[in-house]
Parts: structure tokens; sequence; C-alpha cells
């Protein structure tokens, strides 16, 4: 499938780079001669980048209407690698027996403490022809996305662009050639009726898909359409880069992980329900930092696990004040970084400077909207504030962006369903926590009392006092959660202080 070069950008070439805007093929700025034919063919090729024209193919867009041997396109050829310096025929490749293809477009190799890097190749349009330029955009959306998760590094459009997602099923050379860890390929078609897009993560080093998935969308409204299939394709790729990471680093000793794959072990046992989990990730965080000083997101991480470790609402003020320290001085270090400004978020909501934290959520959405996890921040935050109903549409439209999303959504979603009164719908969504921990039987009891379900609030705090008895469910509903309003408090402390008195009765 041959493709036209978007906006006519500039394309790098070894120690070249092919301007056909200006009709140009340069070296450190200056042009480098080249026969009127040899500057065609080398057009050619670079509009069908990574895959193999036919020799007769190439005479016949190169001399067109003109009878020519194969040792004029042979000579073209010659002159081409002689003008790219690519004696090692990288650049163009010869195929025995069917012809040539232009491989060799380099890409900035950009690394930082063992960092991958991701492309996303050019869409293949499975409809009509004048759909290209909105299935081309929809790609491009992912490439911005992607970029502002700061995740990988995300080679630039018309890197990945140089590359059509069916063109080739040579995938380790296209991502030599680019310099990616990972490919995102996709087809599109566009119809009356809708969109249907299908996206995979492809690992460039063996050619194995990582993920696949297809979403389909229809309605009139094509925009919205498009921005919502690239907030769900962005963080389900988003989490599906980590977990390749994770895969890849596991093996290794820890004391030979780059600071990076040290962040996404970490990541991995924080997400978890084990009794040492946060206990690991700390430690692998602060592995992270002692690697590379200067990593905020690992610095944000360390004072996450802390905040966590420490109760959030619940911890002691020396520590918030130790937590928060660190964590703004992740925001100083990386003030582009959307997640540093969410842990100093829930720093700041857990010692209830309420308005610094919503100022600091709502920075970490100005720098990346497409982070659902962002958003059901807010949620949570809008109902510690008092507002739950605006808190429910917030964290409606995570889950609606991330289906496949951490188990802490439903427990942020329940909170703001008890404080809108709807017990019914809180019991079901803390239901769905796959944890025993004290905190969330106290609140199962406080739902099962406010419903007038008080034999079953008595067996739920009976189980708590029998696997906590030195926990305190009345300070927990006191003190734990970091609401700003004394109503809302009292609430909740009404729920729980109901079960308790139904345990106490039956003791």
């Amino acid at each position: 499938m041959s493709r036209e070069n978007p906006g006519n950008v500039p394309l790098a070439l070894g120690s070249c780079e092919l301007d056909l805007a200006r009709g140009l093929l340069l070296r450190d700025g200056k042009p480098v001669a080249l026969r009127s034919k040899a500057f065609d063919l080398l057009t050619y090729l670079s509009s069908n980048v990574g895959r193999v024209a036919s020799k007769s193919e190439l005479m016949s867009a190169v001399w067109p209407d003109v009878f020519v041997t194969e040792d004029s396109l042979t000579q073209a050829v010659r002159e081409l690698r002689k003008a790219l310096q690519d004696e090692s025929q990288t650049i163009i490749r010869t195929v025995a027996k069917r012809g040539y293809i232009l491989s060799r477009l380099e890409a900035p190799k950009q690394e930082r403490a063992g960092q991958p890097s991701v492309a996303v190749l050019r869409f293949t349009n499975e409809g009509a022809p004048e759909d290209t330029p909105l299935v081309d955009g929809f790609a491009e959306d992912i490439v911005n996305a992607l970029a502002r998760f700061g995740t990988v590094v995300v080679l630039a459009r018309n890197s990945g662009f140089a590359f059509v997602s069916d063109s080739t099923s040579d995938w380790r050379a296209v991502g030599d050639s680019l310099g990616a860890t990972y490919l995102v390929r996709g087809r599109a078609t566009t119809r009356a009726d809708g969109t249907r897009v299908t996206v995979s993560l492809t690992a460039a080093s063996t050619g194995g898909v990582l993920w696949s998935d297809t979403f389909s969308a229809s309605g009139g409204q094509i925009f919205d359409m498009q921005e919502e299939i690239a907030h769900r394709v962005v963080n389900r790729l988003v989490a599906r880069l980590d977990d390749a990471g994770i895969k890849q680093a596991s093996p290794k000793p820890p004391d030979s992980l780059a600071a990076y794959e040290l962040l996404l072990r970490g990541l991995a046992r924080l997400r978890g329900y084990g009794d040492d989990d946060n206990e690991v990730a700390r430690g692998l965080f602060q592995a992270a930092v002692a690697k590379d000083p200067a990593y905020a997101l690992a610095h944000s991480y360390v004072a996450l696990t802390e905040l966590i470790i420490g109760g959030y609402a619940d911890a002691s003020a020396p520590l918030l004040g130790s937590v928060i320290d660190r964590a703004e001085h992740a925001v100083t270090l990386a003030p582009e970084e959307p997640r540093c400004h969410r842990v100093l978020a829930q720093a700041l909501l857990s010692a209830r400077r309420f308005e610094a934290a919503e100022h600091h959520l709502k920075r970490a959405l100005d720098l990346n909207p497409y982070d659902a996890d962002t958003v059901a921040q807010m949620g949570y935050l809008l109902t510690m504030r008092g507002r739950p109903l605006e808190a429910l549409a917030a964290l409606d439209n995570a889950i609606r962006i991330n289906p496949i999303h951490p188990d802490w959504y439903y427990f942020d979603r329940a909170i703001a369903q008890y404080s809108a009164g709807d017990y019914k719908a809180a019991l079901v969504s803390m239901s769905k926590i796959p944890s025993k921990t004290p905190w969330r039987l106290t609140r199962l009891a406080g739902c099962h009392a406010q419903l007038g379900d008080l034999k079953e609030a008595q067996r739920i705090m009976a189980e708590v006092k029998r696997i906590a008895p030195d926990y305190s469910p009345l300070e927990f509903a006191q003190t734990g959660l970091a609401f700003e309003h004394a109503s809302d408090i009292e609430h909740l402390v009404a729920g729980v202080a109901k079960a308790l008195a139904a345990y106490e009765a039956e003791t």
C-alpha cells in the first residue's frame, strides 16, 4: 500500500534528510546533488517506506511513457546509495527477484533510565478513500495522548506514519528502523452507521502481538466518537505497556534493573492487595530514587506509598508533612508530569488542604485529560468536598474511558454513593473490592445499617472485631476520611454507630 508524506514533513534517511516540499535531499542543511530521475525515484520510494516496490512499478512511476531497461533503474539506485552514503544497503535494500524497499528511516533514539519507546504506525483505512484524513487524525490523536502520559518515549507522527499498519510482516525490521520497542498498529472502517477501529500493540523485538482490541461507535458526532475511542484505547494501551515492561523486568535481579523498571515493578505491587504489597512497592520506588535521584515520578510514588501505609487522612501530622514535602519536590523536578500533581493532590487532600488539592488535580487534568485515574481521583475529591453527584458523574466518565480499571475505583464510587444516600448502590460497589480489610467491612456494615438490615450489619461488625480487635470503627468514621464538611462526617458516623449498636446488642 502506498502512502503520501503528510504535509511533506522532512524525512530522516541515514545522515541525510529528504525535504519534498523544497525538492531537496539535504546533508547538514546543504543540498546533495542528484539527477532528476534519481530524485524522482527517491520520492516514490519515500512514499512507500517499508513496502517492496517491484522493478516494473518503479520504472513505470519514474519513466512514464518512456521505454527503459532495468539498467536505468539500477544506475539510479546506485546514485541514490552513493548520495545517501548507504554502502551497506540498509536504507535502500534490494529484495531478490522482487525490487527495492526504502527501510532505514532513522528516528531520534531517546532513552531515559531504560524507558522504552513506542511508534504509532499509520492506520490502514478500510473504508472510502475520502475517509483517510479522518483515520490519520485518529491515529495522530493516539500519538498525542500517549505522549501526555509520559510512560514511554513516543516517536513523532512523521516517523511512525512512514509505515502503514498492514504494509509488512517484518515488524522487527520496522522497530529497528524506527528505534521503537513497541509498535501500535490499527485499521479503521468508517461507514454511514458508524466507525470500527481495531488496534494492536506489537513487541518490535519479536513481532508478537501483546494486546489487541476492537472499538466501535455510531452516531453523527464523528469527532466526539473519535475522542471517545482515543481515550479508551490510550488508557488500555498504557496499562499494557506497563504490563509488558513489568514482564520484561521480572527475570532480572533488582540490583541490575534500571530506575524505570524498578518503578514498573513497584506499580505492579502497588496495585495488589497482599499484606506486604505496599511495603514492597515503597522499597522498589526508593531503589528507583537511589538509582536516579532526579526521577520525579519515583519520588511521587515513594510519597504515595508512605501516605497509604500511614493511613491517608489518618496519618500523623509529621508524616503528612514529610509526604507533602517529597510530593512537592517531585512536582518541582517535573512540573509537566501530571501524575506528580495527582499524587501531591492526594497528599494535600489527606491534610485537608482542599483548595490546594483541587488546584493540583485540575493541573493534572490540564496536562493530561486522557488519564482516567486522575478523572476518578477528581471524583473522590468532589465527594470529600460535599459534591457527591458531581463526583459520580466524574467517576462514571472515568469508568467509561477505562472500563478495565483498578479496584479502587469501586471504593471511590461507593463513598460517593453513600454520601448521596444511595446505600444499595454503595453496597454493590463495595462488594467488588476483593480485600477484607477492617475499613472495607466497616463501610459495608454502615450501608446495611442505614438500609435497616441490622442483622447483617451486626454480623459484619462481629467479623471486624474478630480480625482486628484493636481497630475502632467509630474512630475510622470520625477521622479516616478527609471530608470538608461536618455534615458528611456525621452522616458516615451515623451508619457506623447503628452497626456498632446492633453488634453490641448481641454481645
